[in-house]
């Protein structure tokens, strides 16, 4: 499936780079080969023995959490209280700024 490491981590587990880690940006699968968009690119030349462990990544919205690792029950995020922006928001005469749940 593709996306479903990105935000996560790739580790090097032999060769020059192991013990390694970085960021994967994104992912794509090609050919039933995962192609991982890495943050970093490795430090030293990769050889075709070397190997990684992918981990898959989270994107912090209770969603992906539910869809992704059925761990809803576990999420620690607060995915109902408004953003930075509801600060630059004023108040108006229909009354949307009364604190009700939309």
């Amino acid at each position: 499936m593709s996306g479903g490491f990105t935000f996560g981590t790739l580790e090097w587990t032999s060769g020059s780079n192991a013990g390694r880690r970085t960021e994967v940006l994104s992912h794509d699968v090609s050919d039933g080969i995962a192609v991982p968009a890495l943050l970093e690119a490795p430090v030293r030349a990769i050889a075709e023995s070397d190997s990684f462990t992918l981990r898959a990544g989270c994107d912090k919205r209770m969603e992906t959490c539910g869809a992704k690792f059925a761990n809803t029950a576990n999420f620690r995020g607060f995915p109902h209280i408004p953003g930075q922006d509801a600060v630059l928001r004023y108040a108006t005469k229909d009354g949307g700024h009364e604190g009700s749940v939309l």
